[in-house]
């Protein structure tokens, strides 16, 4: 968790106690238990936020080690490949010239 994501998360959770506190002052009735909800109701939204977005990160980060994974597999699979291909195109071609010699006999 970085601590941008942690100051932006006081800075919502205070700014909704100034707000709540200063819109119940304009209505007349300021009750503690009303700005205190409000402070409680940000404060666990910006933590329900910075959860989400560390889980996301640990997502992106196993995709990320996945897709390598799979692209070194890849590689050993083309490597593979490539050496049986060429394995039977010498074969072929010595067949070939094989045949080509009986043919001409």
């Amino acid at each position: 968790m970085e601590t941008k994501d942690v100051g932006l998360g006081v800075l919502m959770t205070l700014s909704s106690l100034v707000l709540t506190s200063k819109w119940l002052s304009r209505l007349g009735d300021s009750d503690p238990v009303i700005v205190l909800s409000a402070m409680i109701l940000a404060g666990s939204l910006a933590a329900m936020i910075l959860m989400l977005n560390m889980r996301v990160s640990k997502l992106e980060e196993l995709i990320n080690a996945k897709e390598r994974s799979i692209r070194i597999n890849i590689k050993g699979v083309e490597e593979n490949i490539d050496k049986k291909m060429e394995a039977i195109a010498q074969t072929t071609s010595h067949s070939i010239g094989e045949f080509s010699k009986r043919i001409y006999r």
